[in-house]
């Protein structure tokens, strides 16, 4: 049981929050709210504390810790930060603190939610 859960799959949390209309900051020469089903491959957001990730992606800059309980059913935040092993983020996860700046890396219908 416990090999099944360490298997990343998206659990019921994950698949309510595909189902939802997330909204993200673009990060460019005018910042505005966006739904998260127009951004695309090469876009960048900011998201901050208490927000959602709106799509898979790369960290670019900042650190966060982030909620990933929903799809990988550990309930310990990560630490996800630019550069290195540990800059990938997965959309309909968390960010509890602080603020981080990503680069969208999958088009709707191509993320991790979506499989």
């Amino acid at each position: 049981m416990a090999e099944g859960r360490g298997k990343a799959q998206p659990t019921l949390c994950a698949r309510r929050a595909r189902r939802l209309r997330l909204a993200a900051w673009r990060a460019a020469v005018r910042s505005k709210t966006i739904p998260s089903s127009k951004l695309r491959a090469g876009d960048t957001v900011v998201v901050a504390a208490c927000e959602f990730i709106p799509g898979d992606g790369e960290v670019i800059e900042g650190v966060a810790s982030v909620d990933e309980s929903a799809i990988t059913g550990n309930l310990r935040p990560v630490i996800r930060e630019s550069g290195g092993d540990r800059s990938a983020v997965t959309g309909g996860t968390k960010v509890l603190s602080d603020e981080i700046k990503i680069r969208i890396t999958s088009n709707p219908g191509e993320t991790f939610l979506d499989a």
